[in-house]
Formats: C-alpha cells, sequence, structure tokens
C-alpha cells in the first residue's frame, strides 16, 4: 500500500478507535482523425455487419486497397484487423507496419497505438524512447490515452527523463477528459505531494471521480476521505458506502474498515448506506452516459467554499441555488475572472489559495 494510502487508512483507523465520528469501445468504429475514403467505409461496413452481411475478409481486402493508395484511416483499420486477426490471420508485426505508416501521416490513434507496440515489444522491438515519442505526438492531438502514457513515461523516467511536474501535467490533461486511470493517478500525486503542493481536496476530487467509473482503488481512497474528513466533510455514513463498493469491486482493504465504520451507524444510517452501497452501476459501464456526472467537482466546490466562510449548504454535489449564491459571493470578494458558475477560473482559485481565506 502507498505510504500516503496508509496515512489516511491510520487516521481512518484511529478515529474509529476513538470513536469519533468501462463499455469497450468498438475499434473499427469511426474515430476522429482525417476522414476515410468511400472504400474505407465500405470496408468497415463489412467489418460490422452494418447494413450488409458480415463478411471480414472481403472488409479486409477493401482495407488492404484502400490503405495501398495512402488512406490513413484504412491504414490503421487495416492494423486493427491484423493485431486482432479480423478478416486476415494475426500478426504483429504486420499491424505495426500499417500503424506507422497512418501514424507517419498524422493519425493519432495510430500513433497512440504504435506509442504501445513499442512500449511493450508487439510486433517491433521495445523501445522506450520511441514509444514516448509517438505517445508525445498523439497527445500534442487531444488524445487521453497517449496523455495518460506520457505522464506515466515521465512519472517512471522510461524514455523521457523523470519530471513529476511535467508527469502530473501530462495526467491531467488526460483525467479532465474522463481518464479513469489518469484520475485516480492524479488524485495520488496530490494526495503525496509529488510534483505539486499537497492539496487533500483536489486529490479527493479526481478519487472520487475516479471511484464514480467504477476504479476500485480510487473508491477506497473517497472512502477513506469520506471516514477522515480529508478534503471532504466527515461522513461515515458516506465512507461506508464507497468503501462497500470498493470490496464489491476487489479492493482487499476496504471490507475491514467498512465493517468497523458500520458497528459506528445506527440501524437506520447502516440499511440506508448497504441500500445505497447496492444500488450504483459505475459510469464506464452506463453505455447511455457518454459525460461524467461532475459531482465530485461540485463538492469540491462546496467544501471549499464552506471552510472559508462561504456557505455554500450540504456537500452533496448538486448546484443548488445555495451554492451558487455562495459561488457568486465568493467570485466576487476574490476578484475572480468575469465569468459566472463553476468554471476553471474558480477551480484553480479554490485548489491554489490557502483556505483561510475569509470574507
Amino acid at each position: 500500500m502507498p505510504r500516503c494510502h496508509a496515512r489516511l487508512a491510520a487516521a481512518v483507523a484511529i478515529l474509529l478507535l476513538a470513536g469519533g465520528c468501462a463499455v469497450i469501445p468498438n475499434p473499427f468504429a469511426a474515430t476522429d482523425d482525417a476522414g476515410p475514403s468511400a472504400r474505407a467505409v465500405e470496408a468497415r461496413r463489412f467489418m460490422d455487419g452494418d447494413g450488409v452481411p458480415r463478411d471480414e475478409a472481403r472488409g479486409a481486402a477493401l482495407l488492404r486497397q484502400a490503405a495501398g493508395e495512402g488512406d490513413s484511416e484504412a491504414q490503421f483499420l487495416l492494423a486493427l484487423a491484423y493485431r486482432s486477426g479480423r478478416g486476415v490471420p494475426a500478426d504483429d508485426t504486420r499491424a505495426a507496419r500499417w500503424f506507422e505508416r497512418a501514424a507517419a501521416q498524422g493519425h493519432s490513434q495510430a500513433q497512440f497505438l504504435l506509442g504501445l507496440a513499442y512500449l511493450r515489444g508487439g510486433g517491433v522491438p521495445a523501445d522506450p524512447s520511441r514509444a514516448a515519442g509517438l505517445f508525445r505526438q498523439s497527445a500534442d492531438q487531444g488524445n487521453a490515452g497517449a496523455q495518460y502514457n506520457l505522464g506515466l513515461a515521465y512519472l517512471k523516467g522510461r524514455g523521457v527523463a523523470h519530471d513529476d511536474a511535467t508527469a502530473l501535467d501530462w495526467l491531467e490533461r488526460a483525467a479532465e477528459q474522463g481518464h479513469a486511470e489518469a484520475q485516480y493517478v492524479s488524485g495520488s500525486m496530490y494526495q503525496t505531494g509529488r510534483g505539486t503542493v499537497e492539496n487533500r481536496g483536489w486529490a479527493t476530487r479526481w478519487f472520487a471521480r475516479a471511484a464514480a467509473q467504477g476504479v476500485a482503488d480510487a473508491a477506497y481512497m473517497t472512502g477513506l476521505a469520506w471516514a477522515a474528513g480529508s478534503g471532504l466533510p466527515r461522513d461515515l455514513e458516506r465512507a461506508y458506502v464507497w468503501l462497500d463498493r470498493a470490496a464489491r469491486k476487489g479492493n482487499d482493504k476496504a471490507g475491514p474498515i467498512r465493517d468497523r465504520i458500520a458497528v459506528k451507524l445506527n440501524a437506520a444510517a447502516r440499511a440506508r448506506a448497504i441500500a445505497a452501497a447496492a444500488d450504483w452501476t459505475p459510469l464506464a459501464l452506463q453505455a447511455d452516459r457518454v459525460r461524467l456526472d461532475d459531482g465530485p467537482t461540485v463538492m469540491f466546490v462546496q467544501h471549499a467554499l464552506n471552510t472559508r466562510g462561504f456557505e455554500s449548504g450540504p456537500v452533496d454535489g448538486i448546484a443548488g441555488p445555495r451554492t451558487m449564491r455562495a459561488i457568486a459571493a465568493y467570485r466576487r470578494a476574490a476578484k475572480i475572472g468575469t465569468g459566472t458558475g463553476i468554471d476553471p477560473d474558480l477551480l484553480t482559485h479554490l485548489r491554489d489559495e490557502p483556505a483561510d481565506s475569509r470574507r
């Protein structure tokens, strides 16, 4: 267990003893890169059985024709076909060659997946430096997976010079796009002050966002935060909920702490917590949800305002009238930009300014 996590778990244990209170996308779906040719579109229909009988061999043949003519999307899709063995024999070496051709034309997904191939030695010799360079090309185009892997490269000094601050910059870019693992790692870095100033409130915001997508360790950290009052007001009922969810997702440290919290709850609170923990589907598994619920960010703002003397009401993740009035009052007092409501200027100010700012 990382030291920061162990410290927070220990704090929870002390308080209790003292008696205090992901849907996997279709790889052959259209990407955001340059539009494919008509032949590539037709090939994708045969690959997916979209309006025509599924015929992966025919789809792969059409992709090979379009790829040979220089269509970067067809090159990318043909690489995927060779990697997965759809319509052609599986061949990592040929997959890497086609990824290379698409990447050379600036195809961001091809750059990212070719980077993974060089990182892992899949069809090409392992080359962390080459992998990091490809991740950077793709990350510069906004690819969240590449941003996450580039952040890890800087964090571990893998193919680039070790640099915690640069690592966190790339990890947060991916996190802001909803990359759950990037959110968890970003939270861990703010929790420990690695590459930045230690900030438990901002750490908990990232943990809570990752937890909402079903990351077990993030659910555990969110539960500990509620139990210890770390970046959130102390709430044992909510702590129970998130620790139970973490335990259900496979975190073996969550169950014992959850059980110790259970005996501190009265019967009604325990029943509510058990029901809330069971009635939950991670956002990553809700196919109809294309955007993350930003409740964790609203809770961060509410708690930050409350600790600064701007009463925003209960920390419930709902930006109701009372919360919005507190935000408006704080923006005026702190002279924050010209915007309104929750925006990057407000979040940056609440993250970076000391919590003793009062009216």
